[in-house]
């Protein structure tokens, strides 16, 4: 086993883990829980980051038929471009999706050809998705995998709900064999929803929270811990050992799943009226300015991971 040295300590005054740079500025603080932006490489990082998460399930008490439907509707035909995607480099094999969910990636991936495998913390998916794949209860730090055993990992919407994204990659690397193929989709920093709802919450004197509150989903178990860009992104995945072979930019919603997405928005007929216009202006703006809100990475293991800074 290779012995690998853990990310750098959570304090906002030490230098960034990513880049090592030692000057941050505050992006953001709500409800207690406050963003600051490395200026050197850019990433977004909750300051101070928790040492450890709670057993926590974001389904409980969560209509899981609703989200699977938004599942089928919205993220199956993101599931087949990134497979499709991975399928360039790697045809077939074991592959592992890290917080698989109720199973949909998993579904698509066997039907392909590969042997699929998930992970997946939310007790209430994992009883779907154990129905149809071989799928493993918990978080992936808790979990024991073989050095050199899948041909593909996965992670889809999962990196941004990382404490510690070094060792999580790094876990991940060892586990690849020496060809493996990394698939990874996680929220962009410079996406024109999340730029709009930190403005909104600037502009007012921090009046205008609820946008800022669903994006980062500050409610949730999971919130998301960083924000990346193309520039950033790579830096981490470079650290880790892993090549980027391909990127691009998707959105984070559809006109078709607008009505899913407002299951976190007020009740109001009015505002909920409002925020669809608002969201397919900003829909197309962000496609026409390149800004959309996601960021879809294909990588492959290269070398060893390099030391923290």
């Amino acid at each position: 086993m290779i012995s690998l040295p853990p990310m750098a300590a959570n304090n906002e005054d030490r230098p960034c883990s990513l880049c090592g740079g030692g000057k941050h500025r505050l992006h953001f603080a709500l409800n207690g829980n406050v963003f600051r932006r490395c200026r050197s490489c850019g990433l977004i990082k909750m300051a101070p980051l928790p040492e450890r998460l709670a057993k926590g399930d974001d389904y409980a008490g969560y209509d899981l038929e609703r989200q699977r439907q938004f599942t089928r509707l919205f993220f199956v035909p993101q599931y087949w471009r990134a497979l499709r995607l991975i399928q360039r480099y790697k045809s077939g094999g074991r592959l592992l999706d890290v917080g698989c969910g109720t199973g949909e990636f998993l579904d698509l991936a066997r039907q392909e050809g590969f042997l699929a495998f998930g992970i997946e913390p939310s007790e209430r998916a994992l009883f779907i998705a154990r129905r149809s794949h071989p799928v493993a209860w918990g978080e992936l730090n808790d979990i024991s995998l073989k050095e050199n055993f899948f041909d593909v990992v996965t992670l889809w919407s999962v990196l941004e709900h990382v404490i510690d994204p070094i060792s999580f990659l790094r876990k991940v690397w060892l586990s690849l064999k020496k060809d493996g193929i990394l698939g990874l989709r996680v929220p962009s920093s410079r996406g024109l929803l999340a730029l709009s709802a930190l403005w909104l919450h600037r502009l007012s004197a921090g009046k205008i929270k609820r946008p800022l509150k669903v994006i980062y989903q500050l409610e949730w178990h999971y919130k998301h811990f960083y924000y990346y860009d193309r520039k950033n992104i790579a830096l981490l995945l470079e650290k880790c050992g892993f090549e980027i072979l391909e990127t691009y930019d998707e959105s984070a919603y559809s006109i078709s799943s607008l009505d899913f997405r407002m299951d976190y928005l007020p009740r109001s007929k009015a505002l909920r009226t409002m925020l669809k216009a608002a969201l397919f202006f900003n829909l197309h703006l962000s496609r026409l300015l390149r800004r959309q809100d996601e960021l879809v990475i294909v990588a492959k293991k290269s070398g060893r991971p390099l030391s923290s800074p």
